[in-house]
């Protein structure tokens, strides 16, 4: 195997299991942005220090790649697929979300870019909401990844949320009383 085949020099690529499609193809898109999303999750995993926040990274980072796996198939050969995001997957994320929920407050917005590894988390929670957006584009069959790559959103905030308190544990509070004046301003 070579990492330079020169096929995609014309336009082209493969999806798995072989089909050619344009590089300009919306699966490609979508594709692209996942790719995003992990190699984001992967910086932010880099620099988190919480306990087990780079094992949560992880995790998202694995289902991401196989719902990779799953856009970049052709609906014929999707059959062929050994893993695709199921009810379990939506399960597993939706538990994890209700521990984080009982450890977070989320009532308390922040601006992002106090600590690195918490405005890492938020860029690829950005991204995977684009990614959102075009899984309904192209009117993504699989209801469980739909489903799943909302609550990824929601669970990465709560990630960098996490991330936040144990980095900056009682500073928070000095930052905190600024951020909720500026809320304040906007919701009430």
């Amino acid at each position: 195997m070579v990492i330079t085949t020169k096929f995609g020099d014309g336009g082209k690529t493969q999806l798995l299991f072989g089909k050619v499609v344009s590089k300009s193809h919306p699966r490609m898109h979508i594709c692209g942005t996942i790719d995003e999303a992990n190699a984001q999750l992967g910086v932010a995993r880099a620099y988190a220090l919480a306990p087990n926040l780079k094992r949560e990274i992880l995790s998202v980072q694995e289902a991401l790649f196989t719902l990779g796996a799953e856009i970049a198939t052709a609906k014929e050969d999707y059959i062929k697929l050994q893993k695709r995001i199921c009810k379990t997957d939506v399960q597993n994320i939706d538990d994890q979300i209700a521990m984080l929920e009982n450890f977070n407050d989320i009532d308390n917005w922040f601006i992002p870019g106090e600590i690195i590894s918490s405005a890492h988390i938020e860029v690829a929670r950005t991204i995977v909401r684009r990614l959102e957006r075009y899984l309904y584009t192209i009117k993504f069959p699989n209801k469980n990844a739909l489903i799943y790559i909302n609550r990824v959103s929601d669970y990465l905030w709560l990630l960098s949320q996490k991330e936040e308190y144990y980095v900056r544990g009682m500073e928070r509070k000095l930052t905190e009383k600024s951020t909720k004046e500026h809320q304040r301003h906007i919701f009430e």
